[in-house]
């Protein structure tokens, strides 16, 4: 049968409308209750706006991790045991959350000042970033080395084995684009966001979440948790040093999970708006087996799934 593992969305996934449909499912309102006192302001609002406020970091990071909680609600329902979790970037505050080491108000609370501080960030230190698809990541790498000497640019997030996004100072972001289409990029995406995310643009923010997360409990992780920051299973002593680390750091994500699959990790369930890292896990390995739950109507197909692989009978 094999083990079971979650794994989260993150920003960049949302869109209007997101978990709406889950509001009929017991437990879904004290959640959206709760998470209106703690926002302040109108959730509901938010989520069915088309006016672009979705978009902007201070919103869009606590609400996607809102309409994550939901499905997650919704999958909790069908008591299936599940061994590990793993998220892409801010989705490592949903596997945080999953694995029991914040309760919903703690980890609703860091994210909210978590996006504060990465878009006062990307105000003060304004960056892009962009996707390259159809190199190695070594390729990628050097690629980053040599545009550095117009400012900052690094590889941000390893998606895949052909698929690396990198972030930074507009210039050298740019000289990289430039040189990963010389050098044989099948494609390069400038990606609609507001910062250069996981790059050393966004230290401050990095270094005011450490401060704040001094005065936070936590709480043993019940399951395995793969890190952004280093694309291993959590040694929690390490725990606080990762989340400072994760903003302005790589995420290894391909890397994650190619350590659960090496693991013994056989079945992935993403759960969250989109189904981006669905297919993601599907380029790096294609003999594992993937779903996901987004939509409320998608849990009885995920119920029918699970008796098929044998995690729910």
């Amino acid at each position: 049968m094999g083990k079971l593992a979650l794994v989260f969305a993150g920003q960049g996934s949302q869109y209007t409308g997101m978990g709406l449909d889950y509001l009929s499912h017991p437990q879904i309102q004290h959640l959206l209750d709760v998470a209106s006192k703690h926002l302040g302001y109108d959730i509901i609002e938010v989520l069915k706006s088309d006016d672009g406020k979705l978009n902007e970091t201070q919103y869009t990071q606590p609400l996607v991790f809102l309409a994550t909680a939901f499905a997650y609600e919704a999958f909790k329902s069908l008591q299936v045991s599940f061994q590990g979790v793993t998220g892409f970037s801010l989705g490592e505050y949903s596997a945080l959350y999953a694995a029991g080491i914040f309760d919903f108000e703690t980890i609703l609370d860091i994210i909210k000042m978590r996006a504060k501080w990465m878009n006062d960030c990307a105000q003060d230190n304004p960056g892009k970033m962009a996707a390259i698809i159809g190199l190695s990541a070594k390729d990628v790498d050097l690629i980053c080395d040599e545009a550095s000497d117009y400012g900052i640019v690094v590889s941000a997030n390893y998606n895949s084995p052909i698929q690396v996004v990198i972030s930074g100072e507009k210039v050298a972001v740019e000289k990289a684009i430039e040189l990963a289409k010389s050098k044989g990029a099948k494609r390069t995406i400038p990606l609609n966001v507001s910062g250069a995310f996981h790059s050393p643009l966004m230290k401050q923010a990095g270094d005011h979440l450490a401060q704040y997360l001094k005065s936070i409990s936590v709480n043993p992780a019940k399951v395995d948790i793969y890190m952004n920051a280093t694309g291993q299973n959590l040694d929690f002593g390490d725990l606080k040093v990762l989340m400072e680390k994760q903003i302005q750091s790589s995420v290894y994500f391909e890397q994650s999970i190619t350590a659960m699959i090496k693991d013994g990790y056989t079945h992935f369930i993403e759960i969250g708006p989109g189904t981006v890292l669905s297919g993601l896990i599907r380029k790096i390995d294609l003999n594992v087996h993937v779903t996901h739950l987004d939509h409320y109507q998608e849990l009885e197909a995920l119920k029918g799934w699970l008796v098929e692989h044998g995690f729910n009978k």
